[in-house]
């Protein structure tokens, strides 16, 4: 991997990202740990909520910026607002208002600007990367990614214990501050696109046009759409599970950085020995299914240190599922196209998201954490058994289509 690291403003942008991402885990964590402990599993799964009614309805405006301006300036615009809201949270914090309240506002703003940041850096890197390093430098990217959640959790599971979840909150503003600096020295790079840009409604009907002459895509995304019903159930489960066995907020930190430790050590694997072209996603699928049987062992009763084990098989097969999918969105799609069909993805894959953690919260407290990951996991395997059935569905290249005709340099199939 190391001539994809050699690329100068690809290194930049993956030291500001983890740094970036290193903050957001400290913020995830400590606002899930407070959230969690003064109201329980109903207002935990509300966390996910306000985020994602934050992040999906500006996801498709998101997509369109990011194909209309230089993704780095997309970027850094929201570094410095998300560093500007987490800074006024502080201070109303500090100055006595309620908690979850306070904390819920907050996370529905950043993912608002998540909307912009995260379909920005996606597609950056294919404009700083060749595309035969685009499975190095998606599995560096992967790297650094679970790095940051793995140390970030350790992070934030001590701070929040110790000083509580304003100075988790200061570290998150620090983070966006250094990130910011090393997106300032990126060279704006232009989108390169043919005639006049369009309407909101004209720019996402040509990314939609194009997910539907992509069998793999098209398929991936409705799947995912009732993949993650279950597994926003599963994560609302996570700090009563640790509770559950009179453990703490430490451990919780613990739980989340061995899952992003096997996420690392699954995207140094998938770029050492990237998966062929022909197999990718028979393999992406396969790994689906030992991650979600892996999830339901976590419920089981078992030690924690055996649960950790699970954790980290999970994260393994997870790392190797994120490679994969973002190679094949690197060299499968459109300069011009990415940032939109990054939204739609997003879109589509978390668009039940918004309700699924208050499903998930409402099961446990109804029922038990056992229950309610069974039902979870059974919906997760059952659904993307499509994907392993149908062969057009594991056919992770371009299709060639009149419509949208493929470059020189990007893989195809008939």
């Amino acid at each position: 991997m190391k001539e994809a690291w050699d690329i100068i403003e690809f290194r930049r942008l993956l030291i500001g990202s983890t740094v970036n991402m290193l903050g957001g885990s400290i913020f995830i964590i400590g606002i899930g740990w407070t959230v969690a402990q003064i109201g329980g599993p109903k207002a935990y799964g509300l966390i996910f909520t306000a985020y994602f009614l934050g992040h999906l309805p500006l996801l498709l405006y998101g997509g369109m910026v990011v194909d209309r301006m230089p993704r780095r300036t997309v970027a850094l615009v929201a570094d410095i607002s998300q560093a500007v809201l987490v800074t006024l949270a502080i201070l109303v914090l500090m100055a006595g208002f309620d908690e979850i309240r306070i904390l819920l506002v907050v996370i529905f703003l950043t993912g608002g600007a998540g909307a912009f940041s995260i379909p920005a850096i996606g597609a950056l890197v294919p404009d700083l990367v060749e595309e035969d390093l685009l499975p190095q430098a998606n599995a560096l990217r992967g790297v650094c990614m679970t790095f940051a959640w793995m140390l970030g959790p350790l992070i934030g599971g001590i701070t929040v214990g110790q000083w509580g979840i304003e100075v988790c909150l200061l570290i998150d503003v620090l983070t966006f501050i250094f990130s910011g600096a090393v997106l300032w020295t990126i060279s704006e790079i232009p989108v390169a696109r043919e005639g006049e840009a369009g309407n909101l409604r004209e720019e996402v009907s040509e990314a939609w046009a194009f997910v539907k002459t992509q069998p793999w895509l098209f398929a991936g995304i409705l799947m995912f759409m009732v993949w993650h019903i279950g597994d926003s159930a599963i994560e609302i489960g996570i700090p009563f599970i640790i509770e559950s066995k009179g453990l703490g907020a430490s451990e919780f930190g613990v739980f989340g950085a061995v899952g992003a430790a096997g996420a690392m050590i699954g995207s140094v694997v998938a770029g050492i020995r990237p998966i062929p072209k022909e197999i990718r996603g028979t393999v992406f699928y396969v790994f689906i299914g030992g991650i979600a049987w892996s999830m339901l062992m976590w419920a089981m009763p078992i030690p924690f240190w055996l649960i950790l084990v699970f954790v980290l098989i999970e994260g393994f097969l997870g790392g190797n599922l994120g490679v994969i999918w973002r190679t094949t969105m690197s060299d499968s799609v459109d300069q011009h196209l990415r940032g939109r069909v990054n939204s739609l993805d997003a879109i589509g894959s978390l668009i039940f998201i918004p309700l699924s953690p208050l499903i998930g919260g409402w099961m446990i407290a109804e029922t038990n954490i056992l229950t309610t990951y069974s039902i979870a996991v059974s919906l997760m395997v059952l659904t993307t058994m499509a994907g392993l059935i149908v062969p057009s569905f594991r056919r992770f290249e371009r299709v060639k289509t009149d419509l949208f005709p493929i470059t020189p340099n990007q893989s195809q199939s008939g």
